[in-house]
């Protein structure tokens, strides 16, 4: 069996480059790394994503809202970045909040209908 040790580079086609980079910049510190055939990778805290341009712009996405878990990213944060989340997304009309016993999570849907679940798992101590 192979040992996984950190996900890197997933590629997400987008419609417009620019404004998904300043999503995943403003909220969660995505900076742009450096430029590959085709897109740009972004990383925060050795987490790298890779954006490029839709081949087809307006071909329909999975709506986020009938579709939770397909087209989903999930990040994990401390208990305290959790609140942080939940007060950044506050005003965002179209989040869903989940509770359970064992984690609480945020879902948001970024500029290209992807989902982003940032999640608090309640087991561990962060």
């Amino acid at each position: 069996m192979i040992t996984l040790t950190r996900l890197n580079a997933m590629n997400l086609k987008v419609r417009d480059l620019d404004a998904a980079l300043a999503w995943y910049h403003t909220h969660f510190g995505f900076t742009p790394r450096y430029a590959v055939e085709g897109g740009i990778v972004i990383a925060v805290n050795d987490i790298e994503l890779v954006l490029s341009p839709h081949d087809n712009p307006d071909a329909p996405l999975a709506d986020p809202r009938a579709c939770r878990c397909i087209h989903t990213l999930g990040f994990e944060v401390s208990a305290a970045e959790f609140q942080a989340v939940k007060a950044e997304f506050a005003e965002d009309a179209d989040h869903v909040e989940i509770d359970q016993p064992e984690f609480s999570s945020l879902i948001v849907s970024d500029p290209d209908g992807y989902c982003v679940e940032v999640f608090y798992n309640q087991r561990r101590t962060s």
